[in-house]
């Protein structure tokens, strides 16, 4: 639970002190962005993990407001009865961005979840449905995000995420 807390200060905090200093985002000719991002999972994982997130503006090659979006995160997991852990989850997902007239963007979406894991030497991957919900605020030359994401599958993962997004 403190793990939560401590990601809800992150993500109110970022929520206020960018939307209203932001100036207008530098667009990225490629289309593409890339950052980190930190991510607290609350379901059957409850683990902190650091990772990466790479996304693509569809937008500019058709007329809907949508972006591809990858995922790379490293879970730090607590051993288990003295067995190393290691997990690892990839995640493929389409965001619909939602026109606003305002310094943020909300976006809903879905798409697949990868889960890979290890404990003492026996290795484990899975695949599961996203669904992700979250808002990008316009900071200049970076887009802070915070995003939630359920993945149904085994494990069940249940994710909030906070993160940079820099135009490439």
């Amino acid at each position: 639970m403190k793990r939560f807390a401590s990601l809800a200060a992150v993500a109110f905090a970022l929520a206020i002190a960018f939307p209203y200093t932001a100036q207008a985002q530098t667009e990225s000719n490629s289309g593409f962005e890339i950052g980190p991002r930190v991510t607290i999972d609350v379901g059957d994982i409850e683990e902190f993990a650091l990772g990466g997130n790479v996304r693509y503006d569809l937008s500019q090659d058709v007329e809907e407001p949508v972006q591809l979006a990858g995922a790379f995160d490293y879970y730090f997991a607590d051993d288990q009865g003295g067995a190393d852990v290691t997990i690892y989850t990839i995640d493929l997902n389409a965001h619909y961005v939602f026109p606003t007239e305002e310094t943020f963007s909300p976006y809903a979406g879905g798409g697949l979840g990868i889960t890979s894991s290890e404990v003492g030497g026996i290795s484990d991957t899975d695949t599961g449905l996203n669904l992700v919900g979250g808002v990008e605020f316009d900071a200049g030359s970076f887009q802070p995000f915070v995003q939630g994401q359920v993945t149904i599958g085994n494990p069940d993962r249940i994710g909030i995420t906070g993160g940079l997004l820099f135009a490439l």
